[in-house]
């Protein structure tokens, strides 16, 4: 009785079952912590019974993060017209556009069962992303969108570590 008020309290909506569902889940990811912060953070882990679910749900929060990333890039690029940090923030903006594209298409290949095109797609979603710092870096500047790539790269590395919970080869 008291595990399941010491759960109620920590996450509201969460049963203790749904909770050690994703902690489970995610100690088999490569950044367990950060994988429980993500998913629990998000409602639909509620209703997920499966690694294919915690997928699914990986797989949306990182599309909308590169859809955010992308945007934000764009807003920057606009700020920073005519300096030299337009040209990187440029190649993030579409850098991060052809990510979103990726993760939404390894949520198709993952709803058709198809895993190792979803991690073949995911993987080429992790190289969109890495356009970002890479451009700043090679520049020599210093990234202004530093932060926000960090969220978006956290996240779909958490989709790649949960689709290869599902024997991905």
């Amino acid at each position: 009785m008291m595990i399941a008020s010491i759960c109620l309290l920590e996450s509201p909506g969460l049963t203790c079952a749904d909770r050690n569902f994703v902690l489970k889940t995610c100690n088999n990811t490569d950044t367990p912590d950060l994988c429980a912060q993500i998913l629990l953070s998000d409602p639909r882990s509620v209703n997920a019974t499966d690694v294919r679910g915690l997928t699914d749900i990986a797989l949306d929060i990182a599309a909308r993060s590169a859809d955010s990333a992308s945007s934000h890039a764009s807003d920057l690029s606009d700020k920073y017209e005519g300096l030299p940090e337009q040209e990187p923030l440029d190649l993030c903006k579409e850098g991060w556009s052809e990510a979103a594209d990726d993760l939404r298409d390894a949520h198709e290949q993952v709803d058709e069962a198809n895993y190792t095109a979803a991690a073949r797609i995911i993987g080429e979603a992790v190289d969109n992303g890495n356009v970002c710092e890479k451009a700043f870096a090679d520049d020599g500047l210093k990234s202004v969108m530093a932060d926000v790539d960090k969220t978006a790269s956290d996240q779909v590395v958490l989709a790649m570590d949960l689709i290869s919970l599902l024997n991905v080869p």
